[in-house]
């Protein structure tokens, strides 16, 4: 087995905790996983800027939060695009964009909401009007230029953790939110929170 290929394994196996396939008794799990693998692959070979097949600390940063780093954007459009296509033609249509967020049931009402992203998908999603998504319209979706998602997690982390709603977080709220906290980029996904701060 090359190198790279050990290290990925290591790599899939934090990421699928079933690694070994072997493991797996269920048929649709072994697909899943066979069809990830070289997911996984294409995206550590591009976290992997040094190119000698081991991950330092921010390539695995960058493998496991791709959308947090510049060279890693295109892999996350790819990946968006893999995961919603499901004709297989290389774009997003209204239907898949819907079918990704609502399970339609048969004969059954769209809510609201399923139509107000429907206006969106029109409005503001398909840039050129073609009917569908291309590449560039699905960066600009998902990776929006103008959108600081420093900001917009720092907000969201005083929102949910804020219980007493003063806009200050006492260590008691972080405390009692800990996991959101270390899941989060605001934090460096929790290294920093290691740290001493007397501000707290």
């Amino acid at each position: 087995m090359p190198f790279w290929a050990a290290q990925l394994k290591n790599v899939s196996a934090y990421i699928h905790p079933a690694g070994n396939p072997a493991e797996f008794h269920d048929s649709s799990d072994h697909h899943t996983f066979k069809k990830m693998l070289p997911r996984d692959e294409r995206r550590f070979k591009a976290a992997d800027l040094d190119g000698d097949l081991t991950a330092t600390r921010e390539e695995f940063t960058a493998f496991l939060h791709p959308e947090e780093f510049e060279h890693m954007k295109e892999i996350v459009v790819l990946e968006t695009l893999e995961d919603i296509d499901k004709n297989g033609d290389g774009f997003v249509d209204q239907d898949e964009y819907i079918a990704d967020m609502f399970s339609h049931e048969e004969n059954g009402p769209e809510p609201d909401w399923v139509l107000s992203e429907r206006e969106q998908f029109n409005e503001f999603r398909d840039l050129n009007k073609d009917g569908k998504l291309d590449k560039d319209e699905i960066r600009h979706w998902i990776l929006p230029q103008d959108y600081d998602h420093a900001q917009a997690e720092a907000r969201h982390l005083v929102y949910e953790s804020d219980k007493n709603k003063d806009e200050k977080l006492t260590k008691e709220e972080i405390l009692e939110n800990w996991n959101m906290f270390v899941g989060s980029q605001a934090t460096n996904y929790g290294e920093d929170l290691t740290k001493n701060h007397d501000e707290l």
